[in-house]
């Protein structure tokens, strides 16, 4: 018998294949579409593991659900590479973005930070579909915008508020 739990825990792995999957179209000619689709299912695949995975009545932790975060910093590293592979940003930016993250996240004990460092990856994904393939530009933000709406509650009262207190806390979570 298939438990909510483990179906979110395979959904949450998902991701991590499709960050792979990502890097491997970089390296494919004509790759776009697949790859702003393979995004568009990788966020579904995180805006609905954490929904099922609390209609697990047995209410477990697994290590799935403890890396649900790496799985989305995977997922946003599969990005960046896909960008860089492609020629959508150079390979020296992509590289130094890459150094600046690894060393930020091993100096600053912040999760906030680790929110934040999936921006400019998401954000180029966005601007590329816009850009390159406006109807998956137009799915991409449309999911976007769906999102917000669907968990604006719980965005505006907990998610936002914690992130920009933990942004402004992050010199005391650094390493002595």
């Amino acid at each position: 018998m298939l438990h909510a739990k483990t179906l979110a825990d395979l959904l949450t792995a998902l991701r991590f294949f499709c960050a792979l999957y990502l890097i491997w179209l970089g390296l494919q000619a004509n790759s776009l579409e697949a790859a702003m689709l393979t995004l568009w299912v990788a966020w579904v695949t995180d805006l609905i593991d954490g929904a099922i995975a609390r209609r697990d009545p047995r209410q477990i932790h697994t290590f799935m659900s403890d890396h649900d975060l790496t799985a989305d910093m995977t997922l946003s590293f599969g990005c960046w590479c896909y960008l860089a592979l492609k020629g959508f940003i150079s390979p020296a930016v992509a590289l130094g973005y890459i150094a600046l993250v690894v060393l930020a996240l091993w100096y600053f004990k912040a999760l906030h930070l680790r929110w934040a460092v999936q921006v400019p990856p998401y954000f180029g994904m966005l601007l590329v579909a816009v850009t390159q393939v406006p109807h998956y530009g137009a799915l991409l933000i449309g999911w976007l915008l769906f999102v917000v709406i669907v968990i604006w509650p719980r965005f505006s009262r907990k998610v936002v508020p914690e992130f920009l207190s933990g942004m402004r806390n992050l010199w005391r979570t650094r390493r002595y």
